[in-house]
């Protein structure tokens, strides 16, 4: 809600295994600064300066609240640290500034009606369930629009692919009647000798023509019936009837 953590500043309370894994994830991921605090002070120095950060002592609390732009809570405490009253001080000293709250303790750090206080934005572990899983239904929509896309370039593909296949066999079959026109064109030269050039490019044009007409749907339904087992059968009638 706070947007990119990228020059934040980071304030880490409870340096348990759940706490310096929050401190580890922000660590390097560009927060101005990382300070933890703990109920013993050596742990909170011996985390921090894993992460290049800085201990604070609990006492402190307060002051650097003022300071920060997150407050992350992981203690293990058995009742709330943080009242409705803390905070609610806390935002006083911040002049305007935005608090973001993540309490994700066991039972909670932070007490709840704190989130309705203006400038504090309380989140809890079923707000980041709640974000996590509006994350994944996202990505699944993501993931079908991409499906989509990928279905019909492979459908474009396989079209692309089977017509390739059949080129070979149609493009014989097309040779093949430009031979016999060629042939037949050839051997009736003797009695169109009568004829103009204009009268000779007519009389071609119509063999050419004749001889497309006739290939057009032989060639058409091979192209449509590529891939397929009718389609072997007719590339296998052509190759008999044309020999090609």
């Amino acid at each position: 809600r706070l947007g990119t953590l990228e020059g934040r500043r980071v304030l880490v309370v409870g340096a348990g295994e759940m706490g310096e894994g929050l401190a580890r994830a922000l660590h390097g991921g560009g927060v101005a600064q990382i300070l933890v605090a703990n109920r013993t002070w050596e742990r909170a120095v011996e985390v921090s300066e894993r992460l290049g950060g800085n201990a604070v002592r609990l006492d402190d609390l307060p002051h650097h609240l003022a300071e920060v732009d997150v407050l992350l809570t992981s203690t293990g405490a058995s009742a709330v640290i943080l009242e409705h009253g803390d905070l609610a001080t806390v935002v006083g000293e911040r002049h305007g500034r935005g608090l973001l709250v993540v309490d994700i303790a066991v039972p909670r750090d932070v007490d709840p009606a704190a989130g309705e206080i203006e400038g504090i934005t309380l989140l809890d572990m079923d707000d980041l369930r709640d974000f996590a899983e509006a994350g994944i239904r996202e990505r699944q929509r993501e993931v079908a629009a991409v499906q989509a896309i990928v279905d019909v370039e492979l459908d474009r593909y396989v079209g692309e692919s089977t017509a390739r296949s059949v080129a070979p066999l149609v493009a014989s079959l097309r040779a093949r009647g430009e031979a016999v026109r060629s042939a037949e064109m050839e051997k009736f030269a003797g009695r169109l000798g009568n004829l103009d050039e204009r009268q000779r490019e007519a009389v071609d044009g119509l063999a050419a023509g004749i001889v497309g007409k006739l290939l057009h749907e032989p060639t058409i339904r091979m192209k449509d019936a590529a891939g397929s087992a009718r389609g072997e059968r007719l590339a296998e009638a052509l190759r008999d009837l044309f020999d090609l």
